[in-house]
């Protein structure tokens, strides 16, 4: 059986593809009308005609050049608060590994969050319902379907990890930078194809090539969406990588609780356990065994 760790590690290896369509729901390629991009610098037309920069996203200068300590901070300050439902699309191309290719969905409430992840490949399909019991956790693996309460499950940024994507993914790096509006809303698009590797990247030991990668960022530093993809290259195999996240119902998302969480409150008796790490007992099974499954765990770094 494999560990929880071995879960965490897989899911936040990130990369992802070179463009994204979103719509007023969020959904990736929800929306197919036409945005225009224009430059980030309007003219005074009663001055010398010189242009000037518009205000910009904390992080993101002028020349294209983006702090991403700065702009990821900015972003999880503009979430602190508020709801939403992120979801994310990792893609290595190794679906023989575990967590080599996934999607993950998490909705995130005031005072309860639930994350959903199917994985291709080896590794378990896994489902996490938080509330202020503990975290209540489905795996379902082959023909085996686990369930496990947890007293310490982690919080939702471990699980929606997009400040780390952006640390991952836009820091030294050069954008081209123009403004759009979509429903209303102003965003700027930071885009680059086959420019300078991320620093995170280049300073990896896997030999990373046509990187490219597409940000939509709010005035206030919120990255609504981000995709990115590359090839990396070991032991010369060649391998794509594409990754994508998308923001949607901000403000506006109230996760439900699943319908095996009061069964497994009821058969269970949590015992304290790590952030992120399964609880050795206290497991509930449909049967009333028990078993420990592998959890959904939040990760600290991304594999390039």
């Amino acid at each position: 059986m494999r560990t929880g760790a071995v879960i965490v590690a897989a899911l936040v290896v990130l990369s992802g593809c070179s463009a994204v369509s979103f719509g007023s729901d969020g959904q990736p390629g929800a929306s197919t009308d036409t945005v225009t991009p224009v430059p980030i610098t309007d003219t005074d037309a009663g001055a010398t005609g010189t242009a000037t920069p518009v205000d910009l996203p904390p992080g993101v200068s002028a020349d294209g050049s983006v702090d991403a300590v700065e702009l990821s901070r900015a972003h999880e300050a503009f979430l602190e608060n508020r709801t939403y439902t992120w979801f994310v699309d990792y893609d290595t191309g190794e679906e023989d590994f575990v967590g080599g290719v996934f999607t993950r969905r998490a909705v995130v409430g005031n005072e309860s969050f639930f994350v959903q992840q199917v994985s291709l490949g080896p590794g378990a399909n896994t489902s996490l319902y938080v509330n202020e019991s503990g975290g209540f956790l489905r795996a379902v693996e082959g023909n085996e379907t686990r369930y496990e309460m947890l007293r310490i499950p982690g919080q939702q940024d471990e699980y929606a990890f997009a400040g780390d994507a952006i640390l991952r993914f836009l820091d030294g790096t050069q954008f081209d930078v123009t403004t759009v509006e979509r429903g209303g809303q102003a965003y700027y698009r930071l885009h680059t194809a086959d420019g300078p590797i991320p620093q995170t990247l280049a300073s990896s030991s896997v030999d990373v090539r046509n990187y490219s990668a597409t940000a939509y960022v709010t005035p206030e530093g919120f990255v609504r969406s981000l995709t990115a993809e590359y090839d990396r290259v070991v032991r010369d195999t060649q391998t794509h990588v594409s990754f994508r996240y998308d923001y949607s119902g901000v403000g506006e998302s109230t996760p439900e609780p699943p319908t095996w969480v009061d069964d497994v409150q009821r058969r269970s008796t949590p015992e304290p356990a790590q952030p992120g790490t399964p609880a050795q007992n206290g497991t509930a099974t449909p049967d009333g065994s028990t078993s420990t499954p592998e959890a959904p765990t939040p990760t600290d770094e991304l594999d390039g």
